[in-house]
């Protein structure tokens, strides 16, 4: 049995997934800047209020999905072997791993 893994298309999505996170934090700091802004021409208690709410509403959601984009784009560069996690692609071990456990048992059933 084979398996094939499509080494492109896991560079694709490791590419695509660097590139979310840039969009991500620009979004982020598009946002910040505009509570600040925000804040900063509502110099009264209620724009403090709106700067708070708007953290906690709008720009923490933000800041916890950077996290899991940011959690995603490691692992794909720890499967497809690049970044500091680079050793190899993380599949060829389990390649190796399939294929010896393959061969045991061929040699098991031949004898």
């Amino acid at each position: 049995m084979a398996i094939h893994i499509d080494d492109q298309a896991l560079k694709n999505a490791a590419q695509d997934m660097f590139e979310l996170r840039r969009r991500n934090q620009r979004l982020k700091e598009k946002l910040e800047k505009m509570f600040q802004d925000l804040t900063d021409a509502l110099d009264t208690p209620a724009g403090h209020a709106v700067q708070w709410t708007g953290k906690d509403v709008l720009i923490q959601p933000i800041d916890d999905m950077g996290k899991v984009i940011e959690h995603m784009s490691s692992t794909l560069n720890i499967i497809i072997g690049q970044g500091s996690e680079a050793r190899g692609t993380y599949y060829d071990k389990l390649f190796d791993e399939y294929d010896e456990l393959d061969r045991i048992l061929k040699n098991k059933s031949t004898h």
